[in-house]
């Protein structure tokens, strides 16, 4: 219920904004400043997206854990978002969020709850059940790949998380 009336609230600002704003500057200075607002979101997010999806690919390729670069593809795609959403407010707040250090302050809070609530938790030891073994098992071996942190690593899918300080792992 508090969405829906945070959403009609919203609404109802960024309609009030767009007729006083267009009564300032006339309906095709207005239809200008909507149409040049969205092609410069565009351009930004663009930009800003390939730029999330390059370090995502790093983090991967590093073997580093990625939530921050998860979380700031989502407040790109949020942004991506708002700037469909015609009107000032919206892409006022979309390119806010298509400011990268705001993304990571965002992200830093948005974790940090999350580990609060419980939802998140610091440091989990993960068992993982991939395709294939070590090169001396039987069947498909795992490919040779360098390992920087000198630990054995492959490419699986999350069966189990517990928390390092879980006493039965």
């Amino acid at each position: 219920m508090r969405v829906l009336v945070a959403l009609a609230v919203g609404l109802a600002v960024e309609i009030t904004v767009l007729v006083l704003v267009g009564q300032a500057i006339g309906f095709w200075g207005l239809l200008g400043v909507l149409v040049l607002s969205a092609v410069v979101g565009f351009l930004a997010l663009r930009h800003e997206g390939r730029r999330s999806l390059v370090e995502l690919g790093r983090a991967a390729r590093s073997g580093r854990p990625a939530e921050a670069e998860v979380a700031d593809g989502m407040y790109v795609a949020l942004a991506g978002v708002l700037l469909v959403v015609p009107g000032l407010l919206s892409t006022l707040a979309a390119l806010v969020l298509l400011v990268p250090p705001v993304r990571r302050a965002l992200a830093r809070r948005a974790a940090d709850r999350a580990v609060r609530a419980g939802s998140a938790r610091m440091g989990p030891t993960v068992t993982v059940a991939g395709v294939g073994g070590p090169a001396d098992a039987a069947g498909p071996t795992w490919g040779a790949r360098p390992d920087p942190a000198g630990t054995r690593s492959f490419r699986g899918t999350v069966i189990e998380a517990r928390p390092a300080d879980d006493p039965d792992s």
